[in-house]
C-alpha cells in the first residue's frame, strides 16, 4: 500500500532541475525570512511593516525553489529568525546560551512541522494553502498564550501595535484573529508569486497552482482583509466618538538608583540598616519632588513603579507619608510595595491612596510571577475596582498585562474604565512591553497608565493610541516623569466579555480538519493529487 507523505516528490521535471545553485538560493531566500522575522521586532530594528511580507520568501523557497527533501528547512531558519529577535529582547533575564537554545529548539520544532506543509499542499491542489499557515501559527499562539515564562509577548499581532486604527477588531474577536490575518496576508502574496513563477518557469513546480484555486483563494483573502479593515475603521470611529472624560495621568519613572531592581534591594541592603534606611529617604524625598509635579501639571492620577516601597504601608505609620503626599497632589497615587524583602516569594502588592490620604482596601496582589526572574509568590485572587472621581480605577502589576485572559479582562468586567500598572521591566525590552499594553486597551477599551521603574513607561488611550512613552536602554536607567490626558471608557467591548473563546475555538477546529484530512489522504493510501481544477 502507498503512503501518501512518502514522496514522489523529488522524481518529476522540478527535482531534475535541482542544483547546488538552487538550494544555496532556497537556503539565502530562508534567511531573508528570518532577518525580516527578527528586524520587524521593536528592540531589533522596528522595521515592523515587515509584519506582512516576512514569511513570503520562506514560501519560495519551501515551494519551488528547494527540493522536497528539504522543504521543511525555510520553515525551520524563518522560525528561527523570529523567535531570535523573541528571546534576545528578554536578554536581560535570559543567557546567550538560552537565548540561542530557545530560538534552536523552536526552529527545530518547526522542522519537524514543516516536514507535512509542501506535501498536503501539493495533494490537496493548494485548497488549504492560504489557511495552513495561519491554522498552525494562530494555535500555537493560542496554546502557549498562557505560559508562565514569556507570556503572549511573542505574539506576532503584537508587531502592528503602530497602528491601533488597523487594530480595533481585536476587541471583537481577540487578538489571535489578527495574527491569522497577517500570516494570511503573507500567504497569499506568496501564492501570487508561486504562480506568477509556475508562468515562467514551469518546470519548478512538483504541482502547478489552478487557476480555480488561485481565484477563490484571493476572494476569500482579499475579503477578510476588506472585512478586517472596514470593520477596524467603523470600531475606531465609534471608541472615539464613545470615549468619556479627558483626566491627566502621570507616570513617575525613579530610575534604579535609589529603587528596587529586578526584585532585590538595589543600593539599600536588608531593611532597617542604616543604607536601607538612607535609600528610603532618598526615595521618599524623589518620589515627593516628580508626584508634585505631576500634581502641579494637573495630574488627578499618579503611579509609581512595581515594588517602589521595600516595606508594608499598612504597618503603623510606615505608609503615612504617602497618604499625606496624595493629599497634598491632591490626586489618586498607585504604588508598589513588597511587605516582605529582599524575598522573591513575598507578596508583590500595590496600593492606592485616595486624594483624602487613605489607603484603599483591599490592596492589589500580582496574579502572574515572572518565573525567569525566580519570583514565586502565591498569585493573587481578587480583581479589585477603586470608585475615584475621574473614573472607576483598576489595578494590574508588570507581567499581568501580558495575558489577554487575565486581569485586565477580569478588572474591566467588573467595572474598572480605567488602569493603573506598576512596573519593573528589565532595560532589554523598552521598545517592547508598550506593545502588549496597546492591545490590551484596544481589547478591553480602557486606557492604561504604566509606570516602569527605569526603562519603558507609556500612557495609552482607550483607543490604543500611545499618549507618551519612555524608551531607556541603558541599563542604568532613567528618571522620567510622564503627564498625557486619557479618556475614561468607554469599555463594552465584546471581547471583555468573551474572552475570545470563540475564536479560538474556530482555530483548534481548523486545525483538527486540517490534520484529519491529511490523515484521511494517507489512509486513503494513494500519491497523486487531489482532482485537478485548472
Amino acid at each position: 500500500m502507498a503512503v501518501l507523505d512518502k514522496a514522489p516528490a523529488d522524481r518529476g521535471p522540478a527535482a531534475a532541475g535541482i542544483t547546488a545553485g538552487r538550494v544555496i538560493l532556497g537556503l539565502v531566500l530562508s534567511v531573508i525570512s528570518a532577518i525580516a522575522l527578527f528586524v520587524m521586532w521593536g528592540g531589533n530594528g522596528s522595521l515592523w511593516p515587515l509584519v506582512f511580507v516576512g514569511f513570503v520568501p520562506m514560501y519560495v523557497a519551501a515551494y519551488r525553489v528547494l527540493p522536497p527533501r528539504l522543504a521543511a528547512v525555510p520553515f525551520a531558519i524563518a522560525a528561527f529568525g523570529y523567535w531570535l529577535a523573541m528571546a534576545m529582547d528578554g536578554g536581560g533575564v535570559l543567557s546567550v546560551i538560552v537565548v540561542y537554545g530557545i530560538a534552536t529548539v523552536m526552529a527545530l520544532i518547526w522542522l519537524g512541522l514543516g516536514v507535512f506543509e509542501r506535501r498536503f499542499t501539493e495533494r490537496t491542489r493548494y485548497k488549504w494553502f492560504i489557511v495552513q499557515l495561519p491554522l498552525l501559527w494562530v494555535g500555537l499562539e493560542i496554546l502557549f498564550g498562557t505560559n508562565p515564562f514569556i507570556g503572549s509577548n511573542f505574539w506576532i499581532a503584537y508587531r502592528t501595535a503602530y497602528i491601533p486604527a488597523f487594530v480595533q477588531p481585536v476587541s471583537v474577536v481577540s487578538t489571535p484573529a489578527l495574527s491569522f490575518v497577517l500570516v494570511m496576508i503573507n500567504a497569499i502574496i506568496a501564492l501570487w508569486i508561486l504562480r506568477w513563477i509556475d508562468s515562467r518557469w514551469p518546470r519548478l513546480a512538483e504541482r502547478p497552482i489552478p487557476a480555480r484555486t488561485l481565484k477563490w483563494s484571493s476572494i476569500i483573502a482579499v475579503g477578510v482583509v476588506v472585512i478586517w479593515v472596514a470593520g477596524s475603521l467603523l470600531i475606531n470611529a465609534s471608541v472615539n466618538s464613545g470615549l468619556g472624560r479627558s483626566v491627566r495621568v502621570a507616570s513617575v519613572q525613579t530610575g534604579i538608583t535609589n529603587t528596587t531592581s529586578s526584585g532585590e534591594l538595589g543600593s539599600g541592603g536588608e531593611q532597617g540598616t542604616p543604607e536601607d534606611n538612607a535609600r528610603n529617604t532618598a526615595l521618599q524625598a524623589q518620589l515627593t519632588e516628580m508626584t508634585m509635579d505631576a500634581s502641579r501639571q494637573g495630574a488627578e492620577l499618579i503611579v509609581w513603579p512595581e515594588e517602589e516601597l521595600n516595606y508594608d504601608v499598612r504597618e503603623g505609620d510606615k505608609g503615612a507619608w504617602v497618604g499625606e503626599l496624595a493629599k497634598r497632589a491632591n490626586a489618586v497615587i498607585v504604588a508598589g510595595f513588597q511587605p516582605e524583602a529582599p524575598d522573591l516569594a513575598s507578596p508583590n502588592l500595590a496600593g492606592v491612596w485616595f486624594p483624602d490620604g487613605t489607603l484603599q482596601s483591599p490592596v492589589y496582589a500580582k496574579k502572574h510571577a515572572v518565573i525567569v526572574e525566580g519570583e514565586a509568590f502565591t498569585p493573587g485572587t481578587l480583581s479589585p475596582v477603586y470608585e475615584t472621581e475621574f473614573g472607576d480605577l483598576g489595578v494590574m502589576i508588570c507581567f499581568d498585562h501580558d495575558f489577554p485572559d487575565g486581569p485586565t479582562r477580569t478588572t474591566v468586567a467588573a467595572g474598572a474604565n480605567i488602569m493603573a500598572v506598576p512596573a519593573l521591566d528589565p532595560y532589554t525590552i523598552s521598545e517592547l512591553r508598550w506593545q502588549s499594553l496597546v492591545f490590551r486597551a484596544i481589547e478591553n477599551r480602557v486606557p492604561l497608565v504604566k509606570t516602569d521603574i527605569g526603562f519603558d513607561s507609556a500612557i495609552i488611550n482607550a483607543n490604543g493610541e500611545v499618549q507618551t512613552r519612555s524608551a531607556v536602554e541603558d541599563p542604568a536607567g532613567e528618571t522620567v516623569l510622564l503627564v498625557a490626558d486619557v479618556n475614561i471608557g468607554p469599555q463594552g467591548a465584546p471581547f471583555t466579555q468573551t474572552g475570545g473563546y470563540p475564536f479560538a475555538l474556530l482555530v483548534v477546529l481548523g486545525v483538527i480538519a486540517r490534520y484529519a484530512r491529511q490523515v484521511y489522504l494517507v489512509r486513503r493510501g494513494t500519491a497523486t493529487p487531489e482532482p485537478a481544477d485548472i
